[in-house]
């Protein structure tokens, strides 16, 4: 799957991620993240946004394109201003 940074993603299966401080958080089918930025080739950054994995960091497979998605972080921008 070819994504751009800042774009989110929405995950189609129920899946455990181990966390750094021992243990295990789900992530539900449906629950959603955000492409922070790309590591390698095949491998991307991403943040939890919702669910039990919410705020945490993985590193997963993905193609990370080097473009941004704009749109998306203008809308995500144009949120934090309305707070």
């Amino acid at each position: 799957m070819k994504v751009k940074i800042g774009q989110i993603i929405k995950f189609q299966k129920d899946h455990y991620i181990a966390l750094e401080k021992g243990g295990k958080a789900l992530v539900k089918k449906g629950d959603t993240a955000r492409v922070l930025k790309k590591i390698d080739e095949t491998t991307g950054e991403i943040v939890y946004l919702t669910g039990e994995a919410r705020d945490k960091c993985q590193y997963v497979k993905l193609e990370v394109d080097d473009n941004l998605d704009a749109d998306a972080i203008a809308k995500q921008i144009l949120r934090g201003m309305g707070q």
